[in-house]
């Protein structure tokens, strides 16, 4: 016997359409992700090629190691190496599994591979270009990095994982929120990497165009299965359907 103001056993589970409502219609690929996934990608390219003819740095290169030289002290290195090591590639790997983790556990499994191929897009691409262009790293760094100043894997990595976090994660009226702060974290990632002589100051400009433009496209490609698995109610499993035979046995 049900409770009063139960569901009738006749009646279908809320979260499931019922045999008079219209189909929810399905979410489309959003064309200005692509336009503008596109459109980084192409600077990216030309700012890639203009350094791999012309690897040595500009003036406004110079200009920058420079002034950053001239604010050189020993806790700012400190905290620019821990910054580096923690929000670097190693650090945004840690970050995205644990995250990847959780949506598995929740059946996300498209966010959990969006997020995954986004993180793992940019460390790809990072190589690829650097053994690509063979630009020569500032002189003399503060920090041991490897082969290859162009592009920055670490600004690749801070923008890429925050892109990606805000299509996972955030509702659409929150991600102007979780935008400014991607940007915050790659203005961050760029301070600390030109400091510590890492990089010149022109990989940074291209590295931002390379991870927007991958995790912009990654995020257009998987618009729907990201908005469909957003809208499901939290808690279903996919079994749902014999949980409920079940209940009403």
């Amino acid at each position: 016997m049900n409770e009063p103001g139960g569901p009738r056993p006749d009646q279908p589970p809320l979260d499931q359409p019922r045999p008079g409502d219209s189909p929810r219609p399905a979410a489309r690929r959003p064309r200005s992700l692509l336009v503008a996934a596109l459109a980084l990608l192409a600077a990216a390219a030309a700012v890639a090629a203009v350094i791999a003819a012309r690897p040595a740095p500009t003036g406004l290169d110079r200009w920058w190691l420079a002034t950053v030289y001239g604010w050189q002290q020993p806790w700012l290195t400190r905290a620019g190496v821990a910054i580096s090591y923690l929000a670097g590639p190693w650090g945004g790997t840690v970050l995205v599994a644990i995250v990847v983790l959780v949506l598995l556990l929740h059946r996300r499994w498209w966010t959990a591979l969006f997020l995954a191929l986004a993180e793992a897009a940019g460390s790809g691409a990072s190589q690829l270009i650097k053994h690509l262009v063979q630009r020569p790293r500032p002189p003399h760094p503060l920090v041991q990095a490897d082969f290859g100043s162009f592009p920055s894997g670490h600004v690749i990595t801070t923008v890429a994982v925050g892109l990606a976090l805000t299509a996972a994660l955030a509702r659409p009226a929150r991600r102007p929120v979780w935008l400014a702060g991607t940007a915050l974290a790659a203005a961050i990632m760029i301070l600390t990497r030109t400091y510590l002589r890492a990089h010149w100051l022109s990989d940074t400009f291209g590295s931002v165009a390379v991870a927007a433009g991958l995790a912009l496209l990654l995020w257009w490609w998987f618009a729907p299965k990201l908005a469909a698995e957003r809208r499901r109610p939290r808690g279903r499993s996919l079994d749902s359907s014999s949980t409920a035979n079940h209940d009403h046995a």
